[in-house]
């Protein structure tokens, strides 16, 4: 598991994803992406293309490369959407009213960044043990 904090647009920490993780040259997180696709999704993905520098790298290495939310941050200018004036805006309101219980988290740990800073956060975090996706 990686052991750094990565955070993307949304929140989540990209630090620890298994597609980050590979595309840093994690052979064996590699292997178990593309294993995981093709179970679970009945996708062939080759090993080159699990792969993803975060939300601030490359287009070109982004595993979603069309996520709203880093697109926007980015043509905001701002990395985390908890630095956006429009913070909390209806992206991320659907984001965090999906069903999915890490996505509800994300936006309640953005809101904490927005109110102590990123830094602070994440040490936070660490005073808490490993990193994790979403905390």
């Amino acid at each position: 598991m990686g052991d750094e904090w990565v955070l993307g647009a949304c929140g989540l920490n990209c630090g620890v994803c298994d597609i980050y993780l590979a595309g840093k040259g994690d052979t064996e997180k590699q292997t178990e992406t593309v294993r995981w696709f093709k179970e679970k999704r009945n996708l062939d993905v080759p090993p080159e293309k699990i792969t993803c520098d975060g939300c601030t790298g490359s287009l070109d290495r982004h595993w979603s490369p069309d996520c709203g939310m880093m697109l926007c941050a980015r043509e905001k200018g701002v990395e985390l959407c908890s630095e956006c004036p429009e913070f909390v805006c209806s992206k991320l309101e659907a984001f965090a009213g999906d069903g999915m219980d890490h996505h509800r988290r994300t936006v309640e740990n953005l809101k904490r960044i927005r109110d102590v800073g990123a830094e602070a956060w994440v040490e936070e975090q660490r005073r808490k043990g490993p990193p994790v996706f979403c905390p």
